[in-house]
């Protein structure tokens, strides 16, 4: 703060009046720095309080060197299946890279939010890739991602190209230019899929599941299969995406857990979503709503424009449709308007 003072003749008048002036702009500005020094104090603990301490930063950086990537015993003795396998290590990126790829995490960069964080679109090392941005209070869905995607490498799998545990907690993936399966479903900037489309997604999305649920050790559930988690590439190939959510268990098929409900309602056994019980047959459940979809190109819960509590899911629709056939009802009634002149069906 700048202070002028203006003589005059009124001699000592003037002076006590600089004077006092002085003290008062001396005083101002003293409150002023102590009000700076206490919003810096205040911003840099929230600052802080967002980033890991060195002792969460060491307990991560601990447990992400527990992530090794070792043959399943299925791989080793050459019983899993060898098309479309890779076997490749993840890559630790510095935070100083990330922001620098992605222009200090630019909004115009940004291609999705999803429910622990933003993902935004970058160059790397000469390669395209998605990096999703992580609140550290998403440390578990982080380290059963990581854990998952450094051990099974199948190519209907989303590939996970690297990491990082600087200041955030990021995920680096292999970017899939052609958007999920909802966005293509419901007509958001994509053309229809054809029916050989259709069924070609299908196929890939029951491989990359099929692989995490036999030919692993030990077994992966999912436990979030839906539309929008099977990504689509320019050849229109589908991949599996967001692991965040998955279990692991040392059991067979035909053992179920209990554990905590997560995942997309409308998607969820009737079984796992009351009681908790999981097994691939959770998979398998939303697996089966996302063929529907394909069918009908529905969303999987049917939302009722009364009421909330009327809305319906679609496997209910298809239990109801089966059981009171009414005359002129036939297949073709469930199938999406778009695609009933397509000529393969």
């Amino acid at each position: 703060m700048e202070a002028t003072f203006l003589w005059n003749h009124q001699g000592k008048k003037s002076s006590a009046g600089a004077i006092a002036g002085g003290v008062v702009a001396g005083v101002v500005a003293l409150v002023l720095a102590v009000v700076l020094f206490l919003f810096y104090r205040r911003r840099k603990a929230k600052q802080d309080a967002l980033l890991p301490s060195s002792e969460e930063s060491t307990r991560l950086a601990s447990a992400v060197s527990m992530q090794k990537v070792t043959p399943s015993s299925s791989q080793a003795d050459g019983a899993s299946p060898a098309a479309g396998i890779t076997v490749d290590k993840s890559v630790e990126f510095s935070y100083e890279e990330l922001f620098n790829a992605t222009e200090g995490f630019n909004i115009i960069h940004k291609i999705g939010q999803g429910g622990f964080g933003a993902v935004y679109y970058a160059e790397l090392r000469g390669e395209k890739a998605a990096i999703k941005k992580m609140d550290m209070q998403a440390t578990q869905e982080f380290l059963a991602e990581l854990k998952v995607l450094t051990h099974v490498h199948h190519l209907n799998l989303v590939r996970l190209i690297g990491y990082c545990t600087e200041s955030s907690l990021f995920l680096v993936y292999e970017f899939i230019e052609n958007g999920n399966l909802s966005q293509h479903l419901r007509g958001t900037g994509y053309e229809p899929l054809s029916w050989v489309e259709r069924v070609q997604i299908a196929l890939d999305s029951a491989r990359g599941l099929e692989y995490i649920h036999e030919h692993t050790v030990p077994v992966y559930i999912h436990r979030d299969i839906k539309s929008a988690n099977i990504l689509i590439d320019k050849n229109t190939r589908a991949k599996v995406a967001d692991f965040g959510l998955t279990k692991l268990t040392e059991v067979g098929g035909g053992t179920s857990l209990q554990t905590r409900v997560v995942g997309t309602f409308g998607y969820m056994p009737p079984e796992y979503a009351r009681y908790g019980d999981v097994s691939p047959k959770v998979d398998v459940y939303a697996f089966g709503v996302v063929l529907y979809e394909l069918i009908s190109a529905k969303d999987a819960i049917v939302r009722s424009t009364e009421s909330a509590s009327d809305s319906k899911g679609l496997v209910y629709l298809l239990c109801f449709r089966s059981h009171h056939v009414q005359a002129g009802f036939g297949v073709k009634c469930a199938i999406s308007p778009l695609t009933q002149n397509d000529r393969t069906l």
